[in-house]
């Protein structure tokens, strides 16, 4: 996922007219039911919010003075400010030039180019009520109780940790082979410190604005990467040294079947979520209209993200309080989804010869956000994110 650093402001706006109890991208005093209406109970005092004009990309908005609102019972949702692109940045699936950034060696971003952050304001659905699949809408959440390690230390994530999140991601997809090759440790205290990862690159902060980690260029790319010799920002360097990590004399052929891009995120600390959770846009909700093509250029290569321009057919969800003890599988990108299966550079897509069978979600768009069912005195979550590349 994006760095999205800190040195960067964003517009305020609203999609809508905001109601007397309701200020830009804060909720309004009650929890909503999953058809969008607010939950009727008695008037009460507005609250008191700090402006946000002026707000950096990767610090929170600030949310009301007073009582927080109630976290929302399963299929119920609240509103929540997210940060997308205004209408005016270029969208297309493929690179315009004018949308970008550059990453150092540490994991973090320089200076925007040609974009435009505004918050929006969005229905966050909490999802623990339903079922998701990896297939049909882009992610899942599972149990999955696994023994505590060091996060913060990068040899024990690689060695421990790596073979846990493959070992998940194949038995819930079927797929025939997975490897993790890269992670993100994130909490926006030890990021606002500038602390680092032992062993490995910085902290990051919760990514606060809508994206996909890749497109339809650089997914197939970065696969293709992953049989070449490790490149300078890749995690896995210090391990394999100049070793591909897939064969490079079979991934031509592992290219042409099916194919994924699949995060496995987790919360790292002792105690639930409490604050910045992570929410996901249900994949096929996503008009490709929407999209932006955001290109990331580090030393040795050019890496792409999807980002997007609010629309009112997204559904967003996420699972309030998270444990240690439960992951969600993210898909960032599949080779079959359907969306996309047409398109001339979707490798492994069901254009020509063969008919081959496609899902309905391709990737899914997420981004962290401020809870306003957060307590003033919640801690920051901690967590990580493993990516894997799956093959079927």
């Amino acid at each position: 996922s994006p760095g999205f650093g800190s040195r960067h402001t964003a517009r305020v706006e609203t999609s809508h007219t905001p109601s007397p109890d309701f200020r830009l991208g804060q909720p309004r005093a009650g929890a909503m039911g999953a058809d969008g209406h607010a939950e009727e109970e008695p008037p009460k005092k507005q609250a008191k919010t700090t402006p946000s004009p002026g707000k950096e990309l990767g610090m929170t908005w600030g949310v009301p003075e007073g009582a927080p609102v109630p976290v929302p019972k399963p299929g119920e949702g609240m509103m929540g400010a997210m940060t997308y692109q205004g209408d005016d940045v270029p969208r297309g699936l493929l690179a315009s030039g004018q949308v970008r950034t550059m990453r150092d060696g540490s994991g973090s971003d320089g200076e925007y180019f040609g974009c435009d952050f505004v918050r929006r304001d969005v229905l966050v659905t909490n999802g623990r009520d339903r079922e998701f699949t990896v297939d049909s809408h882009g992610f899942t959440l599972t149990a999955d109780k696994v023994e505590r390690i060091d996060y913060f230390d990068d040899e024990r994530v690689l060695k421990d940790y790596y073979p846990t999140c493959c070992e998940l991601v194949k038995r819930l997809t079927g797929a025939s082979e997975v490897f993790a090759f890269d992670h993100n440790v994130r909490s926006k205290t030890m990021s606002d410190a500038k602390e680092k990862i032992k062993g490995g690159s910085a902290v990051q902060g919760p990514a606060f604005v809508v994206h996909n980690d890749y497109s339809v260029t650089s997914a197939p790319r970065r696969v293709l990467d992953l049989a070449k010799a490790p490149k300078v920002n890749d995690t896995l360097r210090k391990v394999l040294g100049d070793q591909p990590l897939i064969d490079p004399s079979t991934v031509e052929e592992k290219l042409k079947g099916r194919w994924a891009l699949i995060n496995v995120w987790r919360n790292i600390k002792d105690t639930p979520v409490k604050k910045l959770p992570l929410a996901i846009c249900e994949g096929p909700s996503v008009p490709l209209e929407d999209v932006v093509t955001f290109e990331i250029h580090y030393a040795d290569r050019v890496g792409e993200n999807y980002f997007a321009r609010k629309s009112s057919e997204h559904r967003w969800f996420y699972f309030p309080e998270m444990t240690t003890h439960e992951a969600i599988l993210l898909k960032v990108w599949d080779s079959r989804g359907a969306a996309f299966a047409d398109h001339p550079s979707a490798a492994g897509g069901g254009s020509g010869g063969e008919k081959k069978e496609l899902v309905p979600a391709t990737f899914s768009f997420h981004s962290a956000f401020e809870d306003p069912s957060s307590l003033p005195d919640a801690e920051d979550r901690e967590s990580i994110e493993v990516r894997t590349v799956v093959f079927w």
